[in-house]
């Protein structure tokens, strides 16, 4: 890098287009006064959007990373956190497990009304279980047959693990949405429309990079 000014600008620019949807970052009202204090969002264009990497406060921290596919990562998370307690004798708290996402796995991390207005289920070609057809509902937040009953993003976050959304994945996300529509108005939305807690950051792979620089340690799961 030339100079230390241009990505701190580049990073306020994308924090500013962010704030007017600050809301949609605030964790979960009933989430412990630990884990919204961990979870907090980035949202005004001083803050620096590597701050996530630093609320990692557990000996062990890992990132988990999904493209195509989100079940098997938010599996995994899960798995450190039980695992860890009940064959290491770890508290949940030793372990701070991250599921960065983009592609088709960011899809998981958007709220139910965007995977109905935007039939998000034929976008990513996934069938609702109860019918069979292209789901119109997030299925990964709440519990699914034959995996285990905890195993959703909202208890998740409740349990410290850190969902990152990748913008870029939801800027192209919301391109290829718009045919007639505004495509700026639809991305606007969909990071307005995040599960609550997740986290927007401007690029996965360098926060992954970044992250991976401060000790954090990778898995990529597909």
């Amino acid at each position: 890098m030339s100079s230390n000014s241009s990505p701190r600008l580049a990073r306020r620019g994308f924090l500013a287009r962010l704030s007017a949807a600050a809301a949609s970052f605030t964790v979960l009202a009933g989430a412990p006064t630990r884990m919204r204090s961990a979870l907090a969002p980035i949202t005004s264009p001083e803050a620096d959007p590597d701050a996530w990497i630093d609320r990692l406060r557990g000996t062990d921290r890992l990132i988990f990373h999904a493209h195509e596919r989100f079940q098997p990562a938010m599996l995994a998370a899960r798995g450190v956190l039980t695992e860890g307690k009940a064959t290491y004798g770890l508290a949940e708290s030793d372990n701070s497990v991250v599921v960065a996402t983009h592609g088709p796995a960011a899809g998981a991390l958007l709220q139910n009304e965007l995977w109905d207005k935007y039939a998000l289920g034929e976008v990513y070609k996934l069938a609702d279980p109860r019918t069979g057809t292209p789901t119109r509902r997030n299925l990964y937040l709440e519990p699914q047959d034959g995996a285990p009953a905890d195993a959703t993003v909202p208890g998740l976050i409740d349990r410290g693990v850190v969902f990152l959304v990748c913008n870029v994945a939801l800027r192209n996300l919301s391109k290829r949405l718009a045919q007639d529509l505004e495509a700026e108005a639809i991305h606007r939305e969909l990071v307005a429309r995040v599960v609550p807690g997740a986290i927007v950051v401007p690029n996965v792979y360098i926060a992954m990079s970044r992250a991976q620089k401060k000790g954090v340690s990778y898995v990529f799961v597909g």
